[in-house]
């Protein structure tokens, strides 16, 4: 997701030299690096540091090129691999996403000579950065290496799911003195603070504050505070500073421009530092802080657990490629990204704060609440993706959607922290509680009646938040007219997938005449579609097209008749019905030709500084066209795009994704599509491609039923499947698989389902098959 198009770019461009393997053999071979890198529209926006899978607390360092000029863009996770300087580590961070917020409660350590060195730092934006050095750095979930060069310096961080937890090593520096800056008022946006104030109580080691921000998406509904304790066993002299100036004893501060300083004493040559912090109250900080480190344990005993977090996740996959050692990394390193999201939203002991402002605790039939939903992206993929591996993770997700409802009273469109941001277009929750009824991975904790109450009301009626455009004038049109909204095309599409998912709930209720309704309304895409030049265009209430006058107009992605794309982009968005798309396009020959031209044109296409015109590999509402030549019997063509994409679209490079990696959607991508089967969201269907691997095993649920992938003759040629096996059966239903009838264990006796899928060198299927 990319919100804002009129960018200006200053770009520093620096040549990437080699890739990052983990260093831990009980990891499988990781490059955290990828989605650190990457200009304009091909930055994967991923910090890079530690937090726990899900984690809210994601700390990690900020970073500035050599000039120290800001490139928002390249910023927007905080970290960039091209950059040489860290600023300071702060402990929130967005996933990947196309703006800026979070990024709150900035702590660097320094070493100083006496006051006026330090004084000099603070009245300097970033007067206190240090350069750093990438084989200085050692890069693991949950835990992260760097040496500060400029301060002489060791860090070592890791993280539990409210609380950072910080170890400095100090080399010993003639006449220098080791000290710790806490950036209270620090927001990783420029200008993003409201409020802020820090507490230091030198008589039990504890410093104490708040920030109260305002960010791209956080501003939308008034702001978030977040509430930080941090614990440091030894200190010296202390201070504070406000508006660049330092005041030393002075025990508190508020503003916006503030901090405090901790000098350590001489002989002190490491420190740990324990940050707990929460959204609910200081006191809550607390509780976080002691609970999640057990009674403050050892740095190591904390790195241990949290490891072991993370390893118990990642166990659950395996994947065997001799022939490809870069898509293991490549998968590997997805499979963080896409445990690093949503945002766990409980604290320690099941608090939260509700989206009406209200603490509260979770229901016991939910493990966790989530938050930080970047619906318009999350539903294609990272969400599906979820159900399919761990449907209790995947239930109380979208419980935690219905939660919203109940408390804020409308379905939410991209919910942030406890708030409606209104960002990006459709309803698509609707689409996201269709994938788990019609996958049948529900249970009675789901509430029909609520969940039809809330699709009604968000089809029918203007919501105080995250509306549709009006409803009642897009019932009487069929369509969103474009004299009242440019977004015409695009919304109309988007509704009419939201619409069907809307009838799939229904359906699937018991009411199957108001599912037909729905499904009616679903097939409104075709009156914006263009039969002369075969384009969704935006229409006037009058029913006149204003399509793009000229070849040129067409591969715009700046038109602002679209959404984050140009006409190319959304010409095949119609995920939920292709056999209709098919005949507007006049039958599968021409709409064959028009998809093959799409990637064809779209491979050249090598830069990803701004979007491709063709197929965009790096933006969402592309990412299901691939799997649509499986309509017109050419499973072939998204064997060898899908396969092509896999290896040229993603990279084991620091730039090695596409795109904003948008809370692990892109990340989530190239796992299906690596392991060779695709979901079409909001329903139990799986399109089949052309998996990357000789074996893929997958522990499902915990265990209670596992996915067993033997691909026979594979290799980089042999990219075309001949037949597959559904427990030693031909699956007849190819190119689709159904994540009922095939992917889930029938009995309590089954605990595996094996699929065996027989590659070639050609292709085997046709369009007169």
């Amino acid at each position: 997701m990319i919100e804002r198009w009129t960018l200006v770019f200053l770009l520093f461009l620096s040549e990437v030299s080699g890739s990052y393997q983990n260093r831990n053999p009980k990891f499988p071979p990781l490059n955290l690096y990828i989605g650190t890198d990457g200009d304009g529209f091909g930055a994967g926006s991923l910090p890079l540091g530690v937090q726990s899978p899900y984690g809210a607390l994601r700390l990690g360092a900020d970073t500035s090129n050599t000039l120290d000029i800001p490139i928002i863009f390249d910023h927007l996770g905080g970290y960039h691999y091209s950059d040489t300087h860290i600023n300071l580590f702060s402990h929130t961070h967005m996933f990947g996403a196309g703006v800026q917020d979070y990024g709150e409660v900035g702590i660097m350590p320094v070493q100083i000579t006496n006051n006026k060195e330090l004084q000099k730092m603070i009245s300097k934006e970033n007067g206190y950065r240090s350069a750093f050095r990438h084989e200085n750095e050692i890069v693991e979930p949950g835990y992260y290496k760097v040496q500060l060069d400029t301060h002489k310096i060791n860090v070592e961080l890791t993280a539990t799911e409210q609380v950072g937890v910080h170890r400095y090593s100090y080399d010993r520096i003639k006449n220098k003195q080791p000290a710790i800056l806490v950036h209270s008022s620090y927001t990783l946006q420029k200008g993003a603070c409201n409020h802020s104030q820090i507490k230091i109580d030198s008589a039990n080691h504890e410093i104490t504050g708040s920030i109260h921000f305002r960010g791209s998406l956080s501003g939308r509904f008034g702001g978030v505070t977040t509430y930080f304790v941090i614990t440091l066993s030894n200190w010296g002299k202390f201070g504070t500073w406000s508006n660049g100036k330092i005041t030393e004893g002075q025990t508190e501060v508020d503003g916006c421009s503030t901090g405090a300083y901790f000098i350590l004493p001489d002989e002190e040559t490491q420190a740990t530092m324990y940050v707990g912090i929460s959204f609910v109250s200081l006191d809550q900080a607390r509780t976080n802080l002691k609970v999640q480190t057990n009674m403050f344990q050892s740095f190591d005993e904390i790195r241990a657990i949290v490891q072991q977090k993370w390893l118990d996740e990642l166990g659950r996959f395996e994947v065997s490629a001799p022939w490809d050692s870069d898509a293991e990394v490549k998968f590997n390193t997805a499979l963080v990204h896409s445990l690093s999201s949503p945002t766990q939203w409980d604290e320690s002991n099941g608090v939260y704060l509700g989206f009406d402002g209200q603490i509260r605790t979770k229901p016991d039939y939910m493990q966790h609440i989530y938050t930080d939903l970047s619906i318009w992206d999350v539903f294609r993929t990272q969400i599906p993706f979820i159900i399919f591996h761990d449907v209790q993770r995947g239930r109380d997700i979208i419980y935690s959607i219905m939660l919203i409802v109940a408390q804020g009273g409308d379905l939410p469109k991209w919910p942030f922290a406890n708030g409606y941001t209104g960002c990006m277009i459709g309803s698509h929750a609707d689409i996201l509680i269709s994938d788990l009824v019609m996958k049948k991975e529900h249970d009675n904790n789901l509430n029909f009646t609520q969940v039809i109450q809330s699709l009604r009301k968000v089809a029918n009626q203007n919501q105080i938040h995250d509306s549709r455009f009006d409803p009642s004038t897009y019932i009487q049109y069929k369509y969103v007219p474009y004299d009242m909204d440019q977004h015409s095309a695009p919304l109309t599409l988007s509704y009419a997938y939201d619409d069907w998912a809307i009838g799939n709930v229904l359906n699937a209720a018991g009411l199957a005449d108001e599912a037909k309704e729905y499904y009616q309304r679903s097939t409104w895409f075709e009156n914006v579609f263009d039969p002369k030049t075969k384009f969704f265009c935006p229409k006037n209430k009058t029913g006149v097209f204003h399509c793009p006058a000229n070849a040129l107009e067409f591969l715009d992605p700046f038109d602002n008749r679209y959404v984050e794309g140009d006409a190319w982009h959304y010409r095949f968005f119609v995920p939920h019905n292709t056999p209709r798309l098919i005949e507007l396009f006049g039958g599968k020959e021409n709409f064959l030709q028009q998809l093959n031209i799409f990637f064809e044109r779209g491979q050249p296409w090598t830069d990803t500084l701004l979007p491709n015109p063709y197929y965009w590999p790096g933006n969402e509402h592309d990412l299901f066209s691939v799997w649509q030549f499986n309509y017109v019997n050419r499973s072939d063509l998204t064997q060898k795009y899908s396969r092509w994409l896999l290896n040229h679209a993603y990279t084991n490079q620091p730039n090695g994704l596409p795109g904003n990696d948008d809370y692990g959607t892109m990340s989530a991508w190239y796992i299906f599509t690596s392991m060779g089967f695709y979901p079409l969201s909001g329903s139990s269907t799986y399109l089949i491609g052309s998996p990357t691997f000789d074996r893929i095993k997958v522990s499902r649920n915990q265990g209670r039923c596992n996915l067993l992938i033997n691909v026979h003759e594979n290799s980089p040629s042999n990219i075309y499947v001949q037949r597959i096996l559904l427990n030693g059966e031909p699956l007849t239903t190819f190119p689709f698989i159904d994540h009922i009838n095939h992917l889930k264990c029938t009995n309590a006796n089954q605990s595996t389902v094996q699929l065996d899928i027989f590659m070639s060198p050609t292709s085997v299927f046709s369009l007169d098959k």
